[in-house]
């Protein structure tokens, strides 16, 4: 007998609040003053190499991560509300999801190594977002979705 997935909402407004603050996070710097801008890029610093030439710009104001790390961040905000979309479809797949969500990001990235493919702002953009959406179909899954205990 197979058990029905059960939601816990605040897991999944959880799930929500927190991708979706790191994507607003990372929009921050061009409406902030200089020390809160410097705060965002220091602390986005470790997860992104923040070239400025793949970076977007606001204003004139870089963004606090590169395009692709843009494009996931929008995706893990945007994973939440596919997981509750897809519900308990495609569980077993879970794993498959996230590796077929890196091939494209590989295959841009890897592509523009060897000199096949110059990547861009946007297929960089794209990529990641496809990826972050993935990543956070599966973190949302992780924090939302439950199987109900059986009574004593």
């Amino acid at each position: 007998m197979t058990q029905v997935l059960r939601i816990s909402w605040t897991g999944w407004c959880g799930s929500m609040l927190l991708m979706g603050i790191l994507a607003v996070l990372a929009s921050l710097p061009p409406w902030v003053g200089e020390p809160v801008r410097i705060a965002l890029m220091y602390g986005f610093d470790p997860l992104c190499h923040q070239i400025a030439e793949r970076s977007p710009h606001v204003h004139g104001v870089q963004l606090a991560v590169c395009h692709r790390c843009y494009g996931i961040l929008i995706g893990l905000a945007i994973g939440p509300i596919a997981a509750l979309i897809m519900r308990g479809r495609g569980q077993r797949y879970a794993s498959l999801l996230i590796v077929a969500s890196l091939v494209p990001l590989a295959l841009d990235w890897g592509l523009g190594i060897v000199g096949i493919w110059a990547n861009t702002a946007e297929s960089r953009l794209i990529t990641g977002a496809i990826f972050g959406m993935a990543a956070g179909i599966l973190v949302a899954r992780a924090m939302a979705w439950y199987r109900p205990s059986a009574p004593l």
